[in-house]
């Protein structure tokens, strides 16, 4: 059974809501199943068929480039420490002419700012993600333990 009030003969606070009632007995049962359906909760998670990385998997050799400078810069690093830096320097290939060199005295580590230092990292890194030995060098610089870098403000 429906129920209607034809809206001309309804005042102006009872036209802002108009409920119509076609059917109660759809009405309940619609609620109940949905209502049965809340209560069941949802399906057990299941393990997924995707080939999952394992936890402390070597990823050094699928890292990006970003994801190398991200690792560098962690723990407000600047660079590796003279000694070790060029360590990682001697293992870049083909270096052209124009690629800044590790700051190797005392008075130029010194003299050079940290950000400077930096972007000589960046520099590095890059290129050797250009010559295919990014996976080499971000192992190496990975494994290095905190003091072995310098960072800012030191």
């Amino acid at each position: 059974m429906s129920k209607s009030i034809h809206p001309a003969a309804m005042r102006d606070e009872e036209r802002a809501l108009e409920v119509v009632e076609k059917n109660t007995d759809t009405s309940w049962a619609m609620f109940q199943t949905i209502t049965h359906q809340q209560e069941r909760g949802f399906e057990k998670t299941r393990p997924t068929g995707l080939d999952v990385q394992k936890q402390g998997a070597d990823t050094s050799a699928i890292a990006t480039l970003d994801e190398v400078l991200v690792e560098v810069r962690r723990n407000n690093r600047v660079c590796p420490l003279p000694t070790v830096w060029m360590r990682v320097h001697a293992l870049l290939p083909n270096k052209p002419p124009h690629l800044p060199g590790v700051p190797a005295t005392r008075e130029e580590w010194s003299r050079t700012p940290s950000l400077q230092k930096r972007a000589r990292l960046r520099e590095h890194i890059e290129w050797a993600a250009s010559q295919g030995v990014l996976p080499q060098i971000h192992e190496v610089l990975r494994a290095l333990p905190e003091n072995k870098w310098h960072h800012m403000g030191e």
